[in-house]
C-alpha cells in the first residue's frame, strides 16, 4: 500500500508499519459454513430420531421442529437492542456460547419439555446471528465504494451454503455407516461449539479502508484521522485499485417494492419448510431408511446454491423471481395427486433451484433498500419474516400430518396462490407507477 502526497513523495507504506492490519473477513463466513454445517446435520437427526425411533406423533415433532424458528422471530429486535450496546464481536459471542450449551442439552436429553425448551433458546439466539452478518455485509459493500465491488453476498451465499451441503453429506455417510441418527447428532454438537472460537476473531469495527487492492484496518485512530484529513483537503492521494470482483449485479434493487422480498421470503420458506418437515413421513410411509432424507437434502441444497449463482447472471432478476414462484406453486399441486416417493424425492432436490432463484432476489432488494440508508430495519423485519415461515408451517404441518399428509399441500398451495397475486399486483402497480412518470 502506498499513500502519497501531492508532489508523488511515500508518506507513509504498509510494509512493516504496525498501524496497519489486514482486515479480517473470514470470521463472519467461518461461522456461517459452522452453524448451517452443524445445524443441516441436528435439523434432521433428531426429526428422524423422533419419526423413525421414538414414534413421536407428528404434531409434536411439529411443535419440536418448528420452536426454535417461532423463538427466532423475536430474537432479530432482542439481538438489535443487544448489538446496540456491545457491538457485533460481543453479541455473538455471548448469544453463540448460550446457543451452543442449548444444543448440547438438547441431545443429552430427548424428553420433549426440555427439547421444546432447548430449541426455543437456541432459536431465539440464533435471532442474534443471521441479522448481524447481513448488517456486516451491508457495512463492508458501503465501505468498498469503488467502481467494481467485491461480491460480499456472494461469497456469503457460497459460506452458509457449503454448510449446508457439508453437514447433509456428513449426516448421510455417519447414519449409512453407523445407522445411528444418535451419533450425527452429537458429532453436530461437536461443530456447533467451533462458532465460538471464531466469534473471536471477529472485527470489532465494521469499517476497513481498501488500499492498493487489500483490505485493512487503521489500528491508530490518530492515523486514520489524519488521513482522511490529508484526503478531504487535496493534499494527499491513496491509491486504490479495483476489486477483481464483476459488480454485484446488473442494476439496483434499491427501487423494487419490498414486498417483493418479504412475498419472496414467505413464499420459498413456507415451501422448503413443508416439503423438508413432508419428507421423512414420505420415506418411512416407503419403509426406506432414515439416510436417504440426508441424500435428497444433499442435493436440493447443491441445486439451492446453482439457483443463487445463476440468479446473479440475470440482467433483469426479477424473471427469475417469478419463474421460481410459478414452477414451485405448480411442484406443490403436483403433490395432491400422489406421487411415488421416486418423484417426491425428484421434486424435492429440483425445488432447491428454484427457491434459490427466489431467494438470491430477495436478498439482493433487502441489501440494497438497507444500504443508502445504512439502517438495520429492514435485515430485522427481513428475519422475522423468515422466522414465521420457518417456525409457524412446520408447526401447521405437524398438525395437518396426523389427519393426511396431503393437507399439508391443500394448505401450502393455497398460501402460496395468496402470496403470488399480492406480489404480482404490487409488482403491476410499481411498473404503472414507471411507466407514467
Amino acid at each position: 500500500m502506498q499513500i502519497t502526497s501531492a508532489n508523488n513523495k511515500p508518506i507513509l507504506k504498509k510494509g512493516n508499519d504496525s498501524n496497519f492490519r489486514s482486515y479480517r473477513f473470514f470470521p463472519l463466513f467461518a461461522m456461517c459454513f459452522l452453524r448451517t454445517f452443524f445445524y443441516a446435520i441436528y435439523s434432521l437427526a433428531l426429526p428422524n430420531i423422533l419419526i423413525f425411533e421414538y414414534n413421536f406423533p407428528s404434531g409434536l415433532v411439529g411443535i419440536i421442529s418448528s420452536v426454535g424458528s417461532i423463538a427466532y422471530i423475536m430474537g432479530p429486535f432482542f439481538g438489535r437492542k443487544v448489538t446496540e450496546k456491545f457491538g457485533i464481536k460481543k453479541t455473538l459471542i455471548y448469544s453463540q456460547s448460550i446457543g451452543v450449551i442449548a444444543i448440547i442439552i438438547s441431545i443429552i436429553f430427548i424428553d420433549p419439555v426440555i427439547l421444546i425448551i432447548m430449541r426455543a433458546i437456541d432459536g431465539f439466539l440464533t435471532g442474534f446471528l443471521w441479522p448481524n452478518a447481513f448488517n456486516l455485509i451491508t457495512s463492508w459493500e458501503k465501505s468498498c465504494k469503488n467502481e467494481k465491488k467485491i461480491n460480499f453476498l456472494r461469497y456469503f451465499n457460497f459460506s452458509w451454503n457449503f454448510g449446508l451441503i457439508g453437514g447433509f453429506l456428513a449426516g448421510y455417510i455417519i447414519v449409512l455407516l453407523l445407522g445411528q441418527d444418535l451419533i450425527a447428532l452429537i458429532v453436530s454438537a461437536f461443530f456447533a461449539s467451533l462458532i465460538i472460537p471464531s466469534a473471536f476473531f471477529l472485527e470489532s469495527s465494521e469499517e476497513f479502508e481498501v488500499l492498493e487492492e487489500q483490505a485493512v484496518v487503521l489500528q491508530d485512530l490518530k492515523l486514520r484521522t489524519k488521513i482522511i484529513s490529508y484526503t478531504s483537503s487535496s493534499q494527499i492521494k491513496i491509491s486504490i485499485s479495483e476489486s477483481v470482483d464483476s459488480p454485484i449485479d446488473k442494476d439496483s434493487m434499491e427501487m423494487v417494492p419490498i414486498i417483493l422480498a418479504w412475498g419472496g421470503i414467505l413464499l420459498y420458506a413456507s415451501t422448503k419448510s413443508i416439503f423438508r418437515f413432508t419428507l421423512p413421513y414420505f420415506f418411512k410411509f416407503a419403509e426406506m431408511d432414515s439416510y436417504w432424507v440426508y441424500i435428497v437434502m444433499l442435493f436440493q441444497q447443491v441445486f439451492q446454491i446453482i439457483g443463487l449463482s445463476i440468479i446473479q447472471k440475470f440482467k433483469k432478476q426479477r424473471y427469475g423471481y417469478f419463474i421460481g414462484v410459478f414452477i414451485l406453486i405448480g411442484f406443490t399441486f403436483s403433490f395432491l395427486f400422489s406421487p411415488s416417493i421416486l418423484v417426491i424425492s425428484l421434486i424435492n432436490i429440483i425445488a432447491g433451484l428454484l427457491i434459490g432463484l427466489v431467494q438470491g432476489v430477495t436478498q439482493r432488494i433487502v441489501l440494497d433498500h438497507s444500504k443508502p440508508s445504512g439502517s438495520r430495519k429492514f435485515t430485522m423485519i427481513n428475519e422475522m419474516f423468515m422466522g414465521v415461515s420457518f417456525g409457524i408451517i412446520p408447526l401447521i404441518a405437524g398438525f395437518l400430518t396426523e389427519f393426511n399428509i396431503i393437507y399439508d399441500f391443500v394448505f401450502l398451495s393455497v398460501e402460496l396462490i395468496i402470496i403470488a397475486v399480492l406480489v404480482i399486483m404490487s409488482h403491476q402497480k410499481h411498473v404503472n407507477s414507471l411507466n407514467s412518470e
